[in-house]
This record gives C-alpha cells, structure tokens and sequence, in this order.
C-alpha cells in the first residue's frame, strides 16, 4: 500500500506573526513621536518664558540706569513713572517707584515690569543722590589718545 503525504503549507502562521510586528512596531513609533511632540512643545514654552525674562531683566536695568544716570530726585520731572514700553519692550508696562528716606540716606528705587501676560518682574535697589549744584563732568581725555601709536608700542616690543 503506498502512502501519500500530504503537505499542508505553514505561511499562514508567519503571515500573522508579520502582522503583529507590524502593529506593535507602529504603536512604538506612534509613542515616539508624541513624546517628541510633547518635548518639543515644552521646549517651545521654555524657550518663550527665557526670552520674555531675557526683555524683562534688560528694560529693568535701562529703567534703573536712567534712574542713575538723572538721579533719583530728578528723575520723576524728567520721566514717566509709568507707562508702556519703546521699542522693543512693548509687550511690557513699567512702573517706578522712588522713596527718599531723608537727608544723607540712599532713595529706595523699586521699579517693576510686567509682561501682556500678567507676569512681573521687579528689582529693588538703594541709589545715592546726586550731590552738590555741579552739572556732570564732561569726561573726556585732557589730551587725545593716539591708539595706533599704543599698538605699534605693543608689537614693536
């Protein structure tokens, strides 16, 4: 009696297998790339709030240094104590605010900064007066510099 084998083919099996890598392999890429999405999104964000306290600290210290510069007692008849930034802080509103303690006592100089997105900032000092009826000294040199000559001093050495 003869035998006869019949041979049943297995791709059915592989085929499901390869399905199944298929979907686990896009469901890793679908979490891989919302991760990065949610990475980039916050790095956005981050990179926004530095700019914005990069503005702020900048505007804080022009405001202060026209407040040095006119001096605490002259500054509030030569500028606005408050009021809505120039060019390029005008996403921000200011607000300074001087306290003369008396004589011989440094003024107290808070000025503050706040951003269209209700975030403020503030840097508080203490700022001696000017002394004395004298205008500014005109600070020039007496005799002009020759820096070419200073260089040539420097390599000829």
């Amino acid at each position: 009696m003869a035998r006869i084998h019949l041979h049943v083919p297995r791709r059915h099996h592989r085929s499901g297998f390869a399905l199944l890598d298929v979907v686990i392999a896009g469901v890793i890429l679908a979490i891989g790339l919302a991760t990065i999405f949610s990475i980039t999104s916050k790095s956005l964000k981050l990179q926004r709030d530095g700019e914005i306290r990069v503005m702020a600290a900048g505007m804080l210290d022009n405001i202060l240094s026209e407040v040095l510069l006119e001096g605490p007692a002259d500054y509030p008849d030569l500028h606005s104590s408050a009021g809505r930034g120039d060019f390029p802080y005008e996403e921000f509103e200011f607000r300074v605010r001087i306290s003369d303690p008396g004589v011989g006592e440094p003024y107290l100089v808070l000025a503050t900064v706040t951003h269209e997105t209700g975030r403020s900032f503030e840097c508080e000092t203490l700022i001696a007066g000017k002394l004395g009826e004298e205008p500014d000294p005109i600070r020039i040199p007496q005799e002009p510099i020759d820096r070419e000559a200073r260089y040539e001093e420097v390599f000829d050495r």
